[in-house]
């Protein structure tokens, strides 16, 4: 198993301007996401990924969004981004990340089966995203609050799935996770973050992370 870090409490995924990583990080946001997902309007190649990790500031994580990559594949891309996480989005299986270098958060789709996948990564990944079934990320579509809440309770969790600034308040109240992730709600096109409202969103985060985590 990894070693054990702090889960990230507001992660502004999808990132592939360096604005929005100053946005990301100026509001408070402690961990954020470069998708390395060619179908993703997202996506970004491990040199840009690294030009942008460099705005990161000490104490925010940048993580690798991947979608089945093999374990060396992920392993120099992260190298080359100078990423320090990695989230599975994909049909990967536990046994290949055994003891693999850096934290992994793993993506979870809220339906059925979701306690089980939780089971079964229980000893590799760090922690879990908790994301809606359809698509590997990114489809602005929120999950069943209730099954999440259960979840939340099992293990270190990130609620993503259909979040901005107007929800993620009533969603941290109503499943208490560790953390909120939230992307495609936060453009004002694929692939480009709008400042203010990520602005909104972390601020509001916090807050209610604050209130229920008190």
């Amino acid at each position: 198993m990894p070693e054990p870090f702090a889960m990230p409490r507001v992660k502004v995924c999808g990132l592939t301007r360096a604005d929005d990583v100053q946005s990301a990080a100026a509001a408070g946001a402690d961990a954020v996401g470069f998708v390395h997902h060619a179908p993703s309007p997202r996506s970004i190649e491990a040199e840009a990924a690294a030009e942008l990790a460099r705005l990161v500031p000490p104490g925010t994580l940048a993580v690798a969004v991947m979608v089945d990559p093999t374990p060396e594949a992920a392993r120099a891309w992260l190298a080359r981004a100078g990423a320090g996480a990695l989230q599975l989005c994909g049909a990967e299986q536990p046994e290949a990340w055994r003891g693999f270098e850096h934290p992994i958060l793993r993506r979870v789709a809220v339906g059925a089966g979701a306690e089980r996948e939780l089971e079964r990564w229980a000893d590799v990944a760090a922690g879990f995203v908790l994301d809606h079934p359809d698509g590997p990320g990114g489809t602005g579509r929120g999950v069943d609050w209730e099954l999440a809440a259960r979840l939340a309770r099992a293990a270190p969790c990130l609620l993503a799935g259909g979040l901005d600034e107007t929800n993620v308040a009533a969603a941290i109240r109503g499943v208490r996770p560790a953390g909120v992730d939230a992307s495609s709600r936060l453009e004002e096109r694929p692939g480009a973050k709008a400042p203010e409202r990520v602005r909104a969103f972390v601020t509001r985060a916090l807050a209610a992370l604050e209130e229920v985590h008190a």
